[in-house]
Parts: structure tokens; sequence; C-alpha cells
């Protein structure tokens, strides 16, 4: 009898992955390169990280196209004695619909968005798109309303502080003498980037234990705290093995 469920627990397992392989179609990714700049009294300071987006069609349990993003969040110093300024790597704060093209909720920056940057047509097929803009190359003026959500924090080390930034109204967060000098995108074949956690040494314990920046789960008061946790900060294979 033991010998018979085994077989009966090894059947069930090779028929899971079976239906988990048919259920996978094409695959797509792409590398988005977003990099801010802004003028300081010091002089410009900049930053940039590089991201993948992939995209897979899938058709079990159901049809449709499923997405992974593997990178962090775009940190820029803007020096001693101030606060950075965030980039996220998502755009829930404030969502905005298709016909916006601008930043998608969870799936960066989108093909649309990418493609109206180089002056490129899109697809019928979104599928299609993916690739076209994986060969694109060179970096492209957008507009600060079409990051995705842009935050701080009063105190780094507490996550619980976190200040949303307005993008056309950096000095409200950030100092009176901070303003826009760059803001730009492109598709590259970049290394992905690391490292957030020496920026934000919180990230490893937060990504352990599942946590939103004010430490607990949703509640009715939907503070910037309570909405945002380290998965918009940091989506990456690499935190996963370190931790």
């Amino acid at each position: 009898m033991p010998m018979i469920m085994s077989l009966v627990s090894r059947l069930g397992i090779l028929i899971a992955i079976s239906l988990l392989i048919s259920g996978c179609g094409r695959t797509e990714s792409y590398r988005y390169k977003l990099t801010l700049a802004v003028s300081t009294p010091d002089g410009v300071r900049r930053a940039s990280t590089v991201v993948r987006v992939t995209f897979r069609d899938v058709s079990f349990p159901a049809r449709g196209t499923i997405h992974k993003l593997d990178g962090q969040a775009l940190y820029l110093d803007l020096g001693p004695g101030k606060r950075p300024l965030i980039a996220l790597l998502t755009n829930r704060l404030h969502r905005k619909y298709d016909d916006e093209i601008r930043w998608t909720g969870e799936a960066g920056p989108g093909t649309r968005l990418i493609l109206q940057a180089y002056g490129q047509p899109f697809s019928r097929e979104f599928m299609d798109d993916v690739p076209r803009v994986a060969r694109l190359r060179g970096p492209r003026k957008i507009s600060p309303n079409d990051l995705p959500d842009l935050v701080t924090f009063a105190d780094i080390g507490d996550p619980n502080s976190v200040i949303e930034v307005d993008r056309n109204d950096l000095q409200a967060s950030l100092g009176a003498t901070i303003i826009w000098n760059e803001v730009a995108i492109e598709s590259t074949g970049e290394p992905i980037t690391r490292g957030l956690e020496r920026d934000l040494p919180w990230i490893a314990t937060y990504f352990q234990n599942n946590l939103r920046l004010d430490r607990s789960s949703l509640t009715g008061e939907q503070t910037v705290a309570n909405r945002l946790s380290w998965w918009d900060f940091v989506q990456s294979s690499e935190l996963k093995r370190n931790n």
C-alpha cells in the first residue's frame, strides 16, 4: 500500500507539472532604464535603475497574459541632510487608465509608453510589441506625469515615515531648491540594477515577513505607509536567494 500511495503521489506531481507546462505559451521580455536628474544648489544629482519586465501567455487555469518584474526602485541621493527621491517600481497610489499611456499599476512603464517615447506605432497584438521594445535603443525624454509613484522618507530608517512626492511639486517634500533637470526612459540591454538594501536596510526584514510599510495588514486608513509594501521597492530573485 505505501508503494502504491507513493506512485500515486508521484503521478499527481507529474500531472501537475505537465498541466503547468502545457498552460504556458509565448514568453517575451524587455529591460527598461529609468533615469532621473534634479538640480540642487550643489549641482545636478542623477540616478538610474534597470528593470526587466517579462510577459508570458498562459492558458491554464485561465487564458491570459501574466507579467513579472525583476529589479528595484530608483534611489536618488540628494546629498547630506537631504531626503532622497525614490521612484517606485509601481504606480498604485494614483492609478491611471490605459488610454493615458502612463506608467502601469504593477508591470512597469508598459510597451505603449515606451513606444510612444520612441515615436513608434502600437501593434494590434500586445505581445508583438514586447520584442519590438526590446530592440529599441537610446534615451528618450518623458514627462514627470509619466513616472511611477514617487516617495521619500522623513527618516530613511523608518519605513512608516514614507511621504508621497508630488511629481509636479518636488519642492513641497524635498526642499525649495530642488527642481527637475531630466526625466528619461530607454530600452536597454544593461544589467539589472541591484543593491537597494544598502540604502534601505529594512527591505530584507519586510520581505521576509511580507510587511506593508506601517508593519500592518490592509486597514481602512489607507495611508501611504499602509498602501505600500516592500514589493513596490524590490521585486527580485536575488533578494530571495540572499534571505
